[in-house]
């Protein structure tokens, strides 16, 4: 069932072919108050019935619809795709709402279950990778091995660092090269004749 159309005073006289969505949602908005925060889909549904814009449009024109929301100041996301006016909330209201979400989500102990996907795509293909499939790694019941874990506090890491570092030293150069070895510390400096060479 579909509602009258909404009348905005707000654009008497004007082509509605001629407005953006964005200019229509924030009116829309308006229009409702501020404690009638609007679901993304409803809003969407009330600027179709409003431009009297075909499904196809709407479907066309919703990801640059979906940015510009995200983008305009004016509008701030309110959770779970809720929508509203940045002007109906001060800057502490916006805090206080967003530590009462999250002390909310710290309450909830049960993980909510997960939807199972389907892709279109798969079905058939048993080479397909399917990159939605859970991963361990990303559980976030992972714990990792403590043996690989480091403490910048603990004197014992750094000890086990430094020995660690001494080991791989001696891989690449061994303690028993002897008094052979001559280090040139001319060759380490770098003289104006090579500057020159350099530049020609």
């Amino acid at each position: 069932m579909r509602r009258n159309a909404l009348e905005l005073e707000v654009f008497a006289g004007q082509e509605k072919s001629e407005l953006s969505m964005i200019e229509v949602a924030r009116a829309i908005l308006e229009l409702r108050g501020r404690n009638h925060e609007m679901y993304f889909s409803d809003l969407v549904n009330e600027i179709q019935n409003y431009l009297g814009t075909s499904n196809s449009d709407i479907r066309e024109a919703l990801p640059l619809f979906y940015t510009e929301l995200n983008f305009d100041g004016s509008f701030i996301s309110l959770g779970d795709n809720k929508w509203g006016l940045r002007s109906w909330y001060g800057v502490d209201e916006i805090d206080e709402e967003i530590i009462a979400l999250e002390e909310s989500d710290d309450d909830e102990v049960e993980p909510k279950a997960k939807k199972k996907r389907v892709n279109a795509f798969m079905d058939g293909d048993s080479d397909a990778i399917d990159y939605n499939a859970d991963d361990p790694e990303d559980e976030d019941a992972y714990e990792a091995d403590p043996a690989l874990s480091y403490d910048d506090e603990n004197p014992d890491d750094e000890k086990n660092e430094v020995e660690a570092y001494d080991a791989e030293i001696n891989e690449i150069a061994p303690d028993d090269l002897g008094e052979d070895v001559d280090l040139n510390e001319e060759d380490d400096e770098f003289s104006e004749d090579d500057a020159e060479n350099i530049e020609e």
